[in-house]
């Protein structure tokens, strides 16, 4: 029995990227499990799983102005936030150090997949990963809502599809949104044509160029 508690114990003890053993250049699956935090004691790592990602999160949005000051992800703003509403989650480890480069989140929505949170180190390396893992998702029926350059990337490089009616739009986010439609910048309206007259504004205020979203994939 001694054994056995000790064993359990060692299940519930919040692990660090190492423990995963992930083949370098490789994207692994992770648990919300993975990020429990029962640990008590000197046997505790210094830094486990949640600080790891937390780190990439942190560096992925540290341009995103916070309403309370500072900068981050609104829904993750300190490791024990990790992994908060997100039930799908991954990770990769592409450089030589021991710890994780590249962090994607995002839960079930209406039977999709909905991307959400990613965290990275910055470095060239992950950052192109990121961007060819995720238009292969949403290439396979995931789900993203993305502006600015990113979305701009989705669309002219990796001819993501868009979602173009606000009807399904709703129904996939099933919340209601503010419509759009044609992007109010010619030039970028040509660009893109009428496969992408998708854009819409939702929970921010006022709906402007720079608040606009599309939703991705969906497929």
């Amino acid at each position: 029995m001694k054994l056995l508690r000790q064993y359990i114990r060692e299940l519930l003890i919040e692990k660090k990227w190492a423990d995963f053993n992930a083949p370098k250049g490789k994207t692994i699956r992770l648990s919300p499990d993975d990020f429990s935090d029962d640990c008590e004691g000197p046997q505790c790592p210094e830094r486990d799983l949640d600080d790891e990602i937390f780190d990439l999160v942190q560096n992925a949005y540290k341009d995103v102005p916070l309403a309370g000051g500072g900068h981050g992800h609104i829904k993750v703003q300190d490791p024990s936030m990790l992994p908060g509403e997100y039930t799908w989650l991954s990770a990769s480890d592409i450089d030589g150090d021991a710890e994780p480069d590249l962090f994607r989140g995002g839960k079930m929505k209406n039977g999709k997949l909905k991307l959400a949170i990613v965290g990275h180190d910055g470095s060239a390396a992950a950052i192109d990963t990121y961007k060819a893992e995720t238009a292969a998702l949403l290439q396979s029926g995931a789900m993203a809502e993305m502006s600015g350059a990113i979305a701009h990337i989705m669309i002219t490089r990796h001819g993501v599809p868009a979602v173009t009616t606000q009807e399904e739009v709703e129904a996939l986010l099933g919340k209601k949104v503010d419509w759009v439609g044609v992007h109010p910048n010619p030039k970028s309206a040509q660009r893109y044509g009428s496969e992408y007259e998708g854009w819409y504004c939702r929970g921010i205020g006022a709906c402007g160029e720079v608040h606009m979203k599309i939703l991705l994939g969906g497929g």
